[in-house]
Order: structure tokens, then sequence, then C-alpha cells
């Protein structure tokens, strides 16, 4: 019936301390293979895409003979078939080509776009972009068409908001997924993929808020 101070501290459930807590959070050495590389590269994805977030709209809004007028024109007409286009394309590729193959096919044109923007094709937009020959046209039709004309005069600036638009919806939102599905057995998914999509919904509720304040 009753029981010694002994037994009665055996009883009770052993206290962990800080250390012991955070030793029980760690996932062990071969989750941590996944899992590390996986987190490592999510970071650089949503990086790279509230980079291109912030500079897609500035650039063709800022640019020679455009404005904001320009940017629904883009969403519609370039954007909308540009997506399309690669959502056909995507299903192709997914049904002859593993998942992880099919990752890297479709990031690494990503990536050298980005780079020969920076590195070639803005330091030459005086060049590439045909001002004097839009001008030319311009003159001759109403000013109803100074969007789209915007768009030709800088096409540059325009292909780089759509991929910076597809970076966002097919790299960070798509291809990142559908790769950790393909790498991690659903109990690994269960434990950690949770914890990542909750990081990319405050990402990008931060981004947005960002944006809102900045337009503000």
């Amino acid at each position: 019936m009753y029981m010694s101070d002994g037994e009665a501290a055996a009883a009770l459930p052993e206290k962990k301390g800080f250390l012991d807590k955070l030793k029980a959070k760690i996932p062990p050495a071969n989750e941590r293979k996944k899992l590390v590389p996986l987190a490592l590269m999510f970071f650089f994805i949503l990086f790279n895409y509230t980079i291109l977030r912030d500079t897609k709209d500035v650039l063709m809004v800022t640019a020679k003979g455009s404005g904001a007028e320009v940017i629904p024109f883009i969403k519609t007409y370039v954007n909308l078939p540009t997506a399309i286009g690669f959502t056909a394309l995507y299903s192709k590729l997914c049904d002859k080509m593993d998942q992880k193959d099919v990752f890297y096919t479709c990031t690494i044109p990503f990536l050298i776009f980005f780079a020969a923007f920076a590195f070639v094709v803005y330091p030459n937009v005086g060049v590439l972009h045909p001002h004097a020959f839009v001008d030319m046209i311009a003159a001759k039709l109403p000013e109803g068409f100074g969007a789209p004309l915007a768009i030709v005069r800088n096409w540059s600036f325009a292909v780089f908001y759509v991929m910076a638009e597809m970076w966002g919806s097919v790299v960070a939102s798509l291809l990142f997924w559908s790769f950790a599905n393909e790498v991690t057995t659903v109990e690994e998914a269960k434990k950690y993929c949770e914890f990542l999509y909750c990081l990319y919904c405050k990402c990008i509720l931060q981004s947005s808020a960002l944006l809102t304040h900045h337009h503000i």
C-alpha cells in the first residue's frame, strides 16, 4: 500500500535536461544525409525567389518606354502561354525520366539564364534592346499599343520577368516538392516535410508583406 521514498522516486518519470531534449530532436545520421541537403537546397531556392521577386517588377516598371501598365500584358500574353507550354513539357518529361532527372533538367536552364542575364545581357541592354526600331513603329501606331511595344522594346527584361515568375511557381512550388517526395520515405516526410512547407509558407507571406509595404 505504501511505497518507500526510493520506490516513489523510481516511479516518477525521469526529467530530461535541455541537452537531452535537443539530442532527441536531432535526426539520426542516416536521415541527416537527406535532410541537410534538402534544407540547403530549399533555402537557396527561396533566397533566389525573394531576390527575383523583388527585381522583376523594378526592371520592367523603370525601363525606358515602360511602366506599370506593362505588367498585366506580360502576365496575360507572355507568362500564361509560357506556363501552359511548360506544363505540357513537364508532363512529357515525367513520362520519360525519373523525378530527380526532371528536377535537374528543368532547374539548370533557369540557373544558366539568370547567370547569363547578370553577366552578359544586362550589361549590354543598350545594344540588345531595339529602341530605335520600336520608336519608329510607335510613331505609326495608336497609343494603345504602348504596353505591347514596351515588352518588345525591353524584351530581355520581359524574359527575365517571366523566368522569375516561373521560378516561384515551377522550381519552388512544383519541382522541389516532387523531388523531396521522391527521395524521402513516408515516415521522413511526416517528420520533416511539414516543417519545410511551413517555412515555405512563412517566407511567401513575409515576401508578400514586404512587397505590399514597399508599394504603399
